[in-house]
């Protein structure tokens, strides 16, 4: 009877599987991106730039507890920043989110899928997000428009090559869980034009201030398929998501 009785409450103190969001804000800096209406300073140089399209794939969503660990399945997410939302999110159904200690999720799309037709979460190889498939995807997407002297210069970023795949770990403080299960994350596109990336470079370490400094649009204003100019925007990635 005893043991009846413990395994009832066994079960009753166990936590109610519940939706996780992730929610992603996009960001200028510390100010929150608007499309098309709101201009912003050319981080590098002269004028002022307006973003129309921003979209980013988030891929292999790990959570880990601190006895086990879970692997979303198809984990492919576009993570568009459209429409009248001033955010976009993603959301795992119906898990035990107690206890969360880490979130891991790469930014844009693994090799093995990204060499792939295969259609599995948000992939479409005939969207707009895939070049061909000897290339892969964009992992990601910025497009607006610099403005200089009343002369506009057009801005387009289209991000892929398996190299500039980024995995991201995120400690997940207790307070940072609300009761509705969402973690807010800040996506802040201006850190994809820093030339200097701590996180990447191991700079850190370093107790004296970092000169940061910027990538000129105007210099810069097409990334497709040149490496080098890829991979200055892709280092980026490592941390240009953090926990709001």
């Amino acid at each position: 009877m005893l043991a009846l009785v413990l395994v009832v409450i066994s079960v009753w103190l166990r936590p109610s599987p519940q939706d996780l969001t992730l929610r992603f804000h996009p960001f200028v800096g510390n100010k929150p991106l608007v499309l098309n209406t709101q201009s912003y300073k050319n981080p590098g140089g002269n004028g002022e730039f307006s973003i129309r399209d921003f979209q980013l794939f988030i891929s292999n969503i790990r959570l880990s507890f601190p006895a086990k660990s879970l692997t979303e399945q198809e984990s492919y997410h576009l993570v568009r920043f459209d429409g009248n939302k001033a955010f976009d999110q993603i959301v795992i159904p119906k898990i035990e989110i107690s206890n969360l200690k880490q979130l891991t999720f790469g930014v844009g799309i693994d090799p093995k899928a990204n060499g792939s037709l295969m259609f599995s979460g948000d992939l479409d190889p005939n969207s707009r997000m895939a070049w061909n498939w000897q290339v892969g995807y964009k992992f990601l997407l910025l497009e607006g428009t610099l403005t200089i002297d009343n002369s506009q210069l057009p801005l387009v970023y289209h991000i892929g090559f398996d190299e500039s795949y980024t995995e991201l770990n995120f400690d997940i403080p207790n307070k940072i869980m609300t009761t509705k299960g969402v973690i807010n994350f800040k996506v802040d596109l201006l850190r994809l034009f820093q030339k200097t990336h701590p996180a990447s470079k191991e700079l850190i370490k370093i107790e004296s201030p970092i000169s940061v400094e910027y990538i000129d649009m105007s210099e810069m204003p097409h990334v497709k398929f040149y490496p080098k100019d890829v991979k200055a925007l892709a280092e980026g990635f490592h941390d240009f998501i953090s926990l709001m």
